[in-house]
């Protein structure tokens, strides 16, 4: 009776661990990229949502809703609250119906002068300006990688909320 072998040789495991190591190296850069993308991706879905209950809110409760940054930047998280007296600012007793807090690692988030900070509902669902005004502007998401794509929400004047997709590009 002849004796099998069943084993592998030292030489032959070093052989499997090294192609290994070539592939996971040549891998991941493209399992970096597609992380990169969706972390923008669900910072920008996330941020809508906030804006869509804000005005879905607003005309319940016929009440300014208000979608406000965390220490005015917006990569820090953002709040939804009513504001119950229409200061502009949360108060007690003013009940916060969302928060979320940073996005994640190097998704920059950051909005032209008239949603700086604020987007502010009214319970005609229109967006206005603390001062009355019209309120409308573009919040720009994009991985400070830059080689992902870059997401905008676009507000319109009527309140509507947008999202556009622009080919990458640096924050």
């Amino acid at each position: 009776m002849s004796e099998l072998n069943h084993g592998f040789t030292l030489l032959e495991t070093l052989v499997v661990l090294a192609l290994l190591a070539i592939l996971s190296s040549l891998a991941a850069p493209g399992l970096t990229q597609i992380l990169h993308g969706q972390q923008v991706r669900r910072a920008s879905i996330d941020l809508a949502m906030a804006f869509i209950l804000a005005k879905q809110e607003a005309i319940t409760r016929q009440r300014p809703v208000i979608v406000e940054s965390r220490d005015n930047d917006w990569d820090k998280g953002w709040k939804v609250f009513v504001d119950l007296d229409g200061d502009g600012g949360l108060d007690d007793g003013e009940s916060v119906l969302r928060s979320s807090d940073s996005s994640a690692d190097g998704v920059r988030i950051s909005g032209n002068t008239p949603v700086s900070r604020y987007v502010r509902y009214m319970p005609t669902g229109e967006a206005k300006l603390q001062s009355g005004g019209f309120q409308a502007g573009t919040i720009t998401l994009c991985h400070s990688d830059g080689q992902q794509a870059v997401r905008k929400l676009v507000l319109s004047p009527s309140g509507r909320m947008r999202t556009v997709t622009e080919a990458a590009g640096s924050c």
